[in-house]
């Protein structure tokens, strides 16, 4: 079947843009790899077989939409030698439209030439064979149908074993439909032919389920987990699924099956940029780019388990997929506290898998086959290690919509010693009737007894099913907090005696350190410890990773923002070292090149190696002196709060630094009145308790707050949005604060306890052609290189617009400019235009703003909360239809506790429905009404005003009268007001504007 209408899920499409051009000392795609164990693998047996597993002889297959600029002469150097082979489906040429397939392709099998070795992908000797798909002039994928899709590939040159699908149907129900019948047909027949599937990014819509074909039980499923990179707040927990990340089917199969990390992952990036179309979240230079989203865990687990199929073809196997998946499954990692139905069986760890299979004895193979009532059993021996059995195999295909999905049954269960403990695959009694994919794990067996492992035929209608099987010992694995002299200690308190039989491998990054003992294993290290048969230690691997970097700040007393704007946070009892001595977390100076040594699975530091200081002078110069503070502290008395100036910065443009001395702060910070900077164009407002971050034990310290001033010009600022047009009005004012110790130590406070008032000055003056309506008070968000919008209240009267933040650094009033394509001569263009310069409303596509489609109920009151300046969370939402993670929901909760919108009375919201025009009436009373002590006057609709005005309701009567009488709304055509008529998003846009304007004239 033909499926031309299918969409590419790109949830990392954010369209944040930014250049970082340093040169390269970090880590990139490889703090993912290390998550998942992958270097590990990548210098398995290094000493003797030259690179280890790096892919090399294996070719992975991709569909995605398109590869680079769609020409081998231009490809990017990362990937040149890697192809081996490309198919165009599009129609229009293979070049890639948003940077999606060149990203995928990089992570599996980028080399990392540009950019010394460091950015590269899984399996970097592995083989390319790409499948491009999208047709940009009808913005459509063109894939045939899925078997067919999977038959290029699979007799493609090097005949590629594994296929990897970053796309999906643009909706996420999580039904078995014709899609996955077609792939699970193929599988079928062609059983050696692994097919991974991204489980889409629609978690948090109305349908959460895996997007199609993600339900195709043949296929492995993968989801998304953080990276260990603390970007924002929806990032450095490599231990929790990301919300973005569906999972479920319909029917309730596991899916996905495996989770990798997804957010943030380094990887090659297009040739030929396009700012507006590219899916980048950030760039970090010419050649690589940062996206999130399971397209990214797909493409990192695809590269890994391409390492596992090479270890298997070295043994001389075959390996079937189901012998791959079941592989796969047996060393993922489970995360705490994490629902299986949101993890499947665990995060991808090849490490735990490869040495399993290689020195922990664990047994795997496939079967060719059981019928009805066969049964094949299995027997084990505990070495007191826990025990873990995985069961795979690849289904008949299921016609859609007859019966349940399942049509080849078999039972995985374990027989405990004398019979007297039974365990079901995935937990069921008496068997698993969805999946074919069935996991036992037993946490604490009986050294020395038996175990037996069945695997039965319940019930097989097109036969016999083959079946693959993995079982044994899992590998022992945690954090390393110290290895010295024979004992290996870890962070859960577990300690081991190592012995002169136990093997040591240690592995930074991917290089093995030679000879190694334990005196070579840094704290922080994870280690992987396999047990023989009698439960000694046999082997022993040590990972960890080092990253070298200069330090850009310090925040929270543990967290270090080096200068890709990353943050990485400390643990527990790290160390701080220069040359042999060791310093405290306050003496380590700001701008320090150092070497930060991590623990690759969770990416907390245990080491910082400082490698050259920073050339700082002692002090600043101080413009405020003791007898100054000590004055206005008692002024303070009388006004309310300590105002300060600096003499120094009377001269423009001048920097300039207010420098607090440990008694000076600690007078200000006992006097407990808020203090007042004032300085050209910029005042700050600070809680005294601010002033108390630096105390007596800080003696010899200052407290200090720099602030400086830059010009721009009329030179364009980027925005979040890449359509938005950003022009300056004045100029930029940085602010930064510190604590300073006489050696130049510096601790960077950027982030404060206690929220400070910033307010900017910038008056108009002769500046031309400024709208008033479109200046706001914006900041440079300094990761991604974009000023982001704070708040409208710019005052023209005074010039100054102010705003709460917890954050310092640059701040600038700006006037924005947006527009559409589909806004051309209407009627409220130029309203519309005003609204999305102040963020208040937003297209239905970047380019497309569907002026006359109907407004919602939800997306009324989003209006309103955003026009008014309100903000707050979505924990007072008490509607049964508003889920507390739906888009509106936040919104709909302070509305209601503003007392702007009720529900219907009956528990629900319908922040769906449309709203009507008499609807909208009573809201914008309530929203002029809102923190104002002069309310809108009531007023009575005079008899014939409106030819319809019978038809208003009784409740709306007095509203429709008073906002018209404000010239807040208008009737329609012919004298009508039309009450139960629908609001268009063009006449919500105009409203928002009448609103503004109302209660500028009313302050």
């Amino acid at each position: 079947m033909k499926r031309r209408n299918q969409l590419l899920i790109f949830l990392s499409c954010l369209n944040i843009l930014v250049l970082l051009s340093q040169p390269f000392t970090a880590l990139a795609n490889n703090m993912a790899a290390a998550v998942m164990g992958v270097p590990g693998l990548r210098s398995y047996n290094q000493g003797l077989n030259g690179l280890g597993l790096t892919g090399k002889g294996q070719v992975v297959a991709v569909a995605d939409a398109g590869l680079d600029g769609g020409s081998m002469d231009t490809l990017h150097p990362d990937l040149k030698d890697r192809v081996v082979g490309v198919k165009d489906f599009s129609g229009d040429g293979w070049a890639d439209p948003n940077g999606h397939g060149t990203h995928i392709a990089g992570s599996i099998v980028g080399t990392g030439l540009k950019s010394q070795g460091l950015v590269k992908g899984m399996a970097p000797e592995a083989g390319l064979y790409f499948q491009a798909t999208y047709n940009d002039k009808d913005k459509n994928l063109h894939i045939p149908s899925v078997y067919d899709l999977l038959l290029d590939a699979y007799n493609a040159p090097g005949k590629p074993r594994i296929h990897v699908n970053s796309w999906g149907a643009n909706f996420s129900d999580g039904i078995y439909d014709w899609a996955a019948y077609s792939l699970d047909k193929f599988v079928w027949e062609h059983p050696d032919m692994l097919v991974l599937k991204s489980a889409g990014n629609g978690y948090k819509t109305a349908k959460p389920f895996v997007s199609s074909p993600g339900a195709a039980k043949n296929a492995l499923t993968v989801g998304a987990t953080e990276g260990n990179r603390l970007v924002d707040s929806t990032t450095g927990n490599p231990g929790q699924v990301t919300g973005f990340s569906s999972r479920g089917t319909f029917d309730g199969r596991i899916k996905p099956e495996v989770v990798a990390p997804g957010t943030w992952i380094l990887s090659t990036r297009k040739s030929n940029p396009d700012l507006a179309g590219d899916g980048y979240i950030g760039l970090y230079n010419q050649y690589y780019g940062y996206m999130s989203g399971t397209s990214m865990s797909t493409a990192l687990t695809a590269g890994a388990v391409t390492l596992l199929r090479q270890y298997l073809v070295q043994k001389g196997l075959s390996p079937s997929a189901a012998l791959l998946k079941a592989a796969l499954i047996f060393g993922a990692s489970p995360l705490p506290g994490v629902s299986s139905l949101d993890q499947g069986f665990g995060r991808v760890n090849v490490e735990s898998s490869l040495l399993a299979l290689d020195k922990g004895g664990a047994r795997y193979g496939d079967n060719p086959g059981i019928k009805t009532g066969d049964k094949v059993t299995y027997t084990y021996v505990s070495n007191g290690q826990p025990f873990k059995a995985v069961l795979a195999y690849t289904d008949y295909p299921k016609t859609p919509g007859t019966g349940k999905d399942l049509v080849n049954d078999l039972d995985l269960k374990v027989i405990g010693p004398n019979g007297q403990e039974v365990y079901w695959g995935n937990g069921y009694i008496d068997g698993d009737r969805l999946n074919n994919t069935e996991e036992i794990t037993i946490d604490e067996p009986k050294q020395g007894q038996t175990y037996t492992i069945e695997v039965s035929g319940y019930k097989v209608e097109h036969g016999p099913q083959p079946f693959a099987l993995v079982y044994g010992a899992l590998p022992y694995e945690g954090t390393i907090s110290s290895a010295t002299g024979d004992e290996v200690k870890f962070t859960d308190g577990k300690t081991v005696k190592i012995t002169d039989n136990t093997g040591i491998r240690v592995v930074n990054d991917d290089t093995v350190v030679k000879n190694a003992q334990l005196k070579d294993i840094p704290a922080g290290a994870e280690g992987y410890l396999v047990f023989g048969p009698e439960g000694q230690p046999v082997h022993l691997d040590a990972l960890y990773t080092t990253l070298s970097s200069k330090i850009q700040s310090k925040e929270n007393n543990n967290q270090l923002v080096i200068w890709d704007g990353t943050r990485w946070a400390l643990a527990d009892g790290a160390r701080i070292v220069v040359g042999h001595n060791e310093i405290k977390w306050s003496e380590l100076p700001i701008e320090s090149e150092v070497t930060l040594t991590l623990n690759p699975v969770s990416g907390e530091i245990w080491g910082i190696n400082v490698q050259s200081m920073p050339d700082n002078s002692a002090f600043y110069p101080l413009p405020l002196t003791a007898d100054e503070v000590k004055q206005a502290i008692q002024n303070s008395r009388s006004s309310g709060k300590v105002v300060l100036s600096a003499p120094a910065a009377r001269e423009e443009d001048k920097p300039v630094t207010l420098a607090f001395s440990t008694d000076m702060a600690a007078a200000i910070a006992e006097n407990g009145r808020p203090v007042e900077l004032r300085l050209p164009g910029f005042t700050l407002a600070v809680p005294a308790a601010e002033f108390s971050r630096i105390g007596q034990s800080e003696q010899g310290a200052q407290l200090q707050i720099r602030v400086s001033w830059q010009s721009v010009g009329d030179q364009p600022l980027p925005a979040v949005d890449p359509l938005m047009y950003l022009r300056p009005v004045g100029q930029i004012v940085e602010v930064r604060s510190a604590i300073v110790w006489p050696d130049g130590s510096q601790l960077i406070i950027s982030q404060s306890k206690n929220p400070v008032r910033v307010t900017v000055t910038s008056p108009l003056g002769a500046t031309a052609g400024i709208n008033l309506k479109r200046l706001g008070i914006y900041r440079l968000n300094e990761l991604t290189g974009q000023w982001e919008l704070l708040g409208n209240d710019y005052n023209p009267d005074t010039g100054k617009a102010e705003v709460v933040v917890n954050r310092l650094g640059k701040f600038a009033i700006l006037e924005a400019s947006r527009t559409f394509a589909d806004i051309s001569g209407h009627w409220a263009r130029t309203d519309i235009e005003i609204m999305a310069a102040r963020g208040i409303v937003r297209g239905m596509t970047p380019q497309l703003f569907a002026p006359d489609d109907t407004v919602t109920r939800g997306q009324f009151t989003a209006m309103l909360v955003r026009t008014l300046g309100l903000t707050g969370d979505a924990r007072g939402v008490k509607f049964t239809d508003l889920p507390a993670d739906y888009w509106c929901a936040a919104d709909v909760a302070v509305a209601v506790k503003a007392g702007l919108v009720s529900g219907y009375g009956n528990g629900l919201f319908g922040p769906n429905d449309p709203i009507t025009r008499e609807q909208m009436a009573a809201m914008l009373v309530r929203a002029v009404n809102y923190g104002t002590i002069k309310t809108l006057p009531e007023s009575t609709l005079k008899p014939g005003q409106f030819a319809d005005q019978e038809n208003i309701s009784n409740w709306a009567r007095t509203s429709v009268a008073t906002v018209v009488q404000a010239g807040l709304m208008k009737g329609r055509e012919q004298d009508m007001f039309a009450p139960q008529g629908l609001t268009t998003r063009a006449e919500a846009a105009a409203v928002m504007v009448r609103l503004l304007d109302y209660r500028g004239n009313h302050r």
